[in-house]
């Protein structure tokens, strides 16, 4: 990220970014092909049969999608409707991956079907008797028509440095934005109002029409990993923490401990590749070694998100004396555009639609 971000300066750095912004224009230009194709019919879009509601991201994540798929579902849940969620299955076992996981606890009872071929995934949701789809990750997977698009832009991080892939952040253009029913800013709560305005603004120079919502991933409540055991939020008030996870944005992380007055350990936060598995080689060789590090500095306690934690519950790992392992959970919660993102869903799951 460092080097993407232009943080890393020097002669290689410099080197390396030319080479990937060569890169990247043969993957702008294979990109524009395709929506081209799309955009004049001669790629065809195919619907699932029933309403298709789309929470995906322009960027290659670290949006806070998950909390915010399971919102919608839930939203949808309170509309009377029966959803289902459709995931394309990245890096996914037979038990699913860690994002699965995840919704599964937040939306229990809700079916969630991985497949790559996402029209096949959604027809077989609609046949096990879901009457409407929440497509997981899906703003840049033109195949399957859908009847709303909610586009997710984190405001530390919006456009993913302004750069297609992999020079920066960007899966599509940024006039690809036009396409969004409605933009929703996750994390609005860290950023300023003028910060907020200059998105907006942004996304209308490049001809977005819709409404901009606004959200946050606030802290909801924290559990000891292994017991289950509830901690209360203010016992991280004061104290040094030592984080670690395997999430698209560690910063939005750390900044979600230090609102609940948590001082980070002076040796930052391990971070692991995002949807990594945490296996008994992976625990042994990074996450170990740093906890142990951390407690010795002065860290005492070890934080990790609930994705992360999703992928802990039944390892075993060698923890510092005195050194709880706690699972932070977050909530997404709509700040702006709460009531407008309701009638909206209503309007496409309405008989007749």
């Amino acid at each position: 990220m460092d080097l993407i971000s232009g943080r890393r300066e020097g002669f290689s750095a410099a080197c390396l970014r030319l080479l990937l912004w060569l890169a990247s224009f043969w993957y702008w230009a294979a990109v524009s092909l395709r929506l081209a194709l799309y955009s004049l019919g001669l790629l065809r879009r195919r619907r699932a049969g029933a309403p298709v509601i789309c929470v995906g991201n322009l960027t290659t994540g670290g949006t806070g999608k998950t909390p915010a798929v399971a919102h919608v579902v839930q939203m949808l849940a309170g509309l009377r409707a029966r959803p289902a969620i459709v995931s394309r299955g990245y890096r996914a076992s037979a038990s699913g991956n860690d994002e699965m996981k995840v919704l599964a606890e937040l939306c229990p009872g809700v079916l969630h079907v991985l497949n790559a071929n996402r029209l096949a995934g959604a027809r077989r949701a609609l046949s096990e008797g879901a009457d409407c789809i929440v497509l997981d990750d899906g703003f840049s997977h033109l195949p399957l028509a859908r009847d709303l698009d909610l586009l997710l832009l984190d405001a530390l991080n919006p456009f993913g440095f302004g750069r297609m892939l992999p020079r920066g952040l960007l899966r599509e253009p940024l006039r690809s934005m036009r396409r969004a029913s409605a933009i929703v800013i996750t994390r609005a709560d860290v950023a300023q109002p003028e910060r907020l305005r200059e998105i907006e603004d942004v996304a209308r120079c490049y001809g977005f029409m819709g409404p901009v919502i606004h959200a946050a991933h606030q802290p909801e409540k924290l559990a000891e990993l292994f017991s289950g055991a509830p901690v209360d939020l203010s016992e991280l008030r004061g104290k040094v923490v030592a984080p670690f996870c395997g999430i698209g944005n560690p910063r939005g992380f750390e900044r979600t401990l230090e609102s609940l007055g948590a001082g980070v350990s002076p040796l930052g936060t391990l971070v692991l590749n995002d949807h990594a598995d945490l296996d008994e080689r992976e625990i042994t060789r990074q996450v170990e070694p740093f906890l142990r590090s951390a407690r010795e500095q002065g860290a005492r306690i070890a934080v990790c998100t609930q994705k992360d934690a999703v992928k802990l519950r039944g390892r075993k790992i060698e923890l510092p004396a005195d050194m709880p392992l706690l699972e932070l959970r977050v909530q997404f919660r709509i700040l702006r555009g709460e009531e407008e993102l309701r009638a909206m869903l209503a309007r496409v799951i309405a008989p007749g639609n």
